[in-house]
């Protein structure tokens, strides 16, 4: 044997030690309960079953991206939610203002529409959370049923 074929040799030794390392690795960072984490590397003859830490290391990063991504939809919505409650709030102050001014006799005069107004942006505030709420519950069924369904890439052809 040539010393090039040695060396070609070494470097793919290298490479495969390194490769199965990085598996190893991986099935290290998967969750306790989660199909290839670290409670499962080793099969039946000893060795690490990198299949299976490669496919719990996909379906990690699966559910790990729809959690991001119903994450980043929460913090859309409560930002939304800020934004109108910070707009109901003028709208509040500026009614407040107008229906507090002092009488001739120098007595506020509170009257019924001040009432009305709060009550209604209480409502409204109301409904907000309640369809908070509502659309956590679609993405906690979403996510708790996903495992039911063939991925959109595997449907297109992409898989």
């Amino acid at each position: 044997m040539s010393s090039s074929d040695l060396s070609s040799k070494e470097a793919i030794r290298r490479r495969r030690f390194n490769i199965n390392d990085k598996i190893k690795e991986l099935g290290t960072l998967l969750p306790k309960n989660m199909e290839g984490s670290s409670s499962e590397l080793n099969g039946k003859d000893g060795r690490v079953n990198k299949g299976t830490i490669l496919k719990g290391t996909v379906d990690y990063v699966k559910e790990l991206k729809l959690e991001v991504s119903m994450l980043r939809r929460n913090d859309e919505l409560v930002m939304a939610l800020r934004n109108e409650n910070a707009m109901l709030l003028k709208r509040v102050a500026s009614k407040v203002e107008q229906q507090l001014s002092p009488s001739k006799d120098g007595i506020i005069g509170v009257t019924f529409y001040i009432f009305v107004d709060m009550c209604e942006n209480n409502l409204q505030l109301e409904n907000h959370a309640n369809r908070l709420q509502s659309l956590r519950n679609q993405l906690n069924y979403v996510k708790d049923t996903d495992w039911q369904y063939d991925s959109i890439e595997k449907i297109l052809g992409q898989n």
